[in-house]
Formats: C-alpha cells, structure tokens, sequence
C-alpha cells in the first residue's frame, strides 16, 4: 500500500489503484503509518457526497435573467487629477520665473590688480613665457606635420 500511495501523489496510478485506495482509506483498517492520509481521502469522499440545493439552477437563471446592471462610470475624478495636474504645472512655472525675475544674475568679482604687471622687466619676462609656449606647441605641430608628410612622400614619386 504504501508504494502505491507513494505512485498516487507522483499523479502515475491508474483509475482502478485510486479506487483501492479510496476503499481502503475509508475502511476502518488503515496501517497506523498511513492513516495520517486517512482524513484526505476521507474529505474526497464527502465532497463527492455533496449536492447542489435544489432550487440552485432556477436561481442562477433568475439572477442570469434578469441582465446585466448597468454602471454609470463618474467623469468628474479623471478631469479633476488633470485640472490639478495642469495647475500644479503653473505654479511652478511661475514660482520659477518669479524668483529667477526679481533676483539679479550675479557675477564673481575678479580682483585684476594682482595680474597687472607693474614694471617693464616683469612685462617682458611674462612675454617671453608667453612666447615660449606658444614656441613650443608650433615645434609639436611641426613635428607632427613632418611625420605625416614622410608617411606621403613615398605616393609623392608617382604624382610627379
């Protein structure tokens, strides 16, 4: 009995197993191992017992007769969320513009004195910076562009 229990709930016994194990089951000599299965055939037994009222059928036709009921759907509560949408919109708009209108843009104060030069030898010191970088980042340019233009020179012989 108990591999065929163990075949009934992997769903593999067939119709003639279900019923012996429902008829032993519901008799009154189940193995104490098994009979804690004893109260679910037992609930598969009285439910098959159960019947309908017998004015169940007139009542469902009555009920199923008589029509649907028919809603009327509110359209205020969806017009509503959009006015507040729309006036939520607004006011924002306007607290952002009030407040960016009535305060002046600022703009930070640079102190320029400390970057005038003062005397004619830091003058040109500073110029000779200036142009050493400026030197510099042409000497990067040009040695860039002699880089390239051997990298031509070779397809240059067959234009001429």
């Amino acid at each position: 009995m108990k591999n065929l229990i163990e075949k009934y709930f992997d769903g593999k016994t067939s119709l003639q197993e279900e019923a012996e194990l429902r008829a032993y089951f519901n008799s009154d000599q189940v193995e104490e191992s098994l009979q804690q299965y004893q109260p679910l055939f037992q609930y598969f037994k009285n439910e098959k017992e159960v019947q309908l009222s017998e004015g169940f059928e007139a009542q469902l036709f009555e009920k199923m007769e008589g029509g649907a009921k028919v809603v009327k759907m509110k359209t205020w509560r969806p017009n509503l969320l959009r006015i507040a949408a729309v006036g939520a919109v607004l006011l924002a708009a306007f607290l952002y513009f009030y407040e960016n209108k009535n305060t002046p843009p600022q703009h930070a104060q640079i102190d320029w004195s400390k970057y005038e030069v003062t005397n004619e030898t830091m003058a040109l010191k500073e110029t000779e910076k200036a142009f050493e970088i400026l030197a510099s980042s042409l000497n990067k340019g040009k040695n860039k562009t002699a880089k390239e233009l051997a990298k031509t020179e070779p397809a240059a012989k067959y234009l001429n």
